[in-house]
C-alpha cells in the first residue's frame, strides 16, 4: 500500500499531466496566443473556487505551474491562505511543481527554494505550520532541519507545535524500520565477522 507521501506525490503529478494536456489540446484548438492572456483566468479560477479540494488543488497546480521563483512562492501563499485546510497538500505538490521546473539531476529541490515555500505558507496561514512542516519532511526528508529552521523562523510562536508534530511523525515513521531491521538477517547467512569473534584461520 503507497504510503500518504506517494499518494500525495502522484496525485501531483497526476494532476500536472492533466492539466499539461488539456493545455495542449486547448493551444491546439485555439492557436497560437500570448501566454500572459490565460494566467489571469485561471488564477481568478482558483481565488474564487468554492468547489471541492480536489479541484481547488488542480487549479492550484494550474497556476503553480505557469509560474517561477517569486511568482510560485507568491502562488502558494495565496492558495494557503484561501485553504489552510490544504496547506499541506498545497505545500506538497509546490515541491513537486519545483523539481519538475529544477529539473534537477538528483531529484531533489535545492534547500533555498523549500526554504521560500515553507516561509511563504506559513507566513500565509500560521495555524496550520504544524501540517505543513509534517507534509514537507515525508516529502523531502532530506531538508528535514531546512524545514524546520524555515517554519519556525516564519512562525517562531508555533515553535512548540511544530517540534511536537515533527516529533510524533518522526516516531511514526522510524520506529517501524528500526523493530524490522535486523544485522544477522540482513546479510548473508553464515558465519558472522566481528571484533568479538575474529575469522579463524591460518
Amino acid at each position: 500500500m503507497p504510503s500518504p507521501t506517494e499518494t500525495l506525490r502522484f496525485c501531483a503529478i497526476l494532476a500536472t499531466a492533466i492539466f499539461l494536456s488539456r493545455q495542449t489540446g486547448n493551444a491546439q484548438d485555439a492557436g497560437p496566443g500570448p501566454s500572459d492572456a490565460v494566467a489571469p483566468t485561471i488564477t481568478v479560477r482558483a481565488s474564487a473556487s468554492d468547489n471541492s479540494g480536489a479541484q481547488f488543488l488542480s487549479a492550484f497546480i494550474s497556476t503553480a505551474m505557469r509560474s517561477n521563483g517569486k511568482n510560485l512562492v507568491s502562488c502558494v501563499a495565496t492558495a494557503v491562505k484561501l485553504r489552510p485546510d490544504l496547506a499541506g497538500k498545497i505545500v506538497v505538490c509546490s515541491l513537486n511543481i519545483a523539481r519538475i521546473k529544477a529539473q534537477s539531476v538528483t531529484g531533489r529541490v535545492s534547500l533555498d527554494t523549500i526554504d521560500q515555500i515553507i516561509k511563504a505558507a506559513i507566513a500565509a496561514a500560521p495555524s496550520a505550520a504544524s501540517a505543513i512542516v509534517t507534509a514537507a519532511i515525508e516529502s523531502e526528508p532530506y531538508a528535514r532541519d531546512s524545514i524546520i529552521a524555515a517554519a519556525i523562523s516564519a512562525a517562531p510562536d508555533q515553535e512548540s507545535g511544530i517540534r511536537v508534530a515533527v516529533a510524533s511523525s518522526s516516531s511514526m515513521s522510524i520506529s517501524p524500520a528500526v523493530i524490522a531491521f535486523n544485522p544477522a538477517e540482513a546479510g548473508p547467512s553464515g558465519a558472522v565477522n566481528s571484533p568479538e569473534q575474529p575469522p579463524s584461520g591460518p
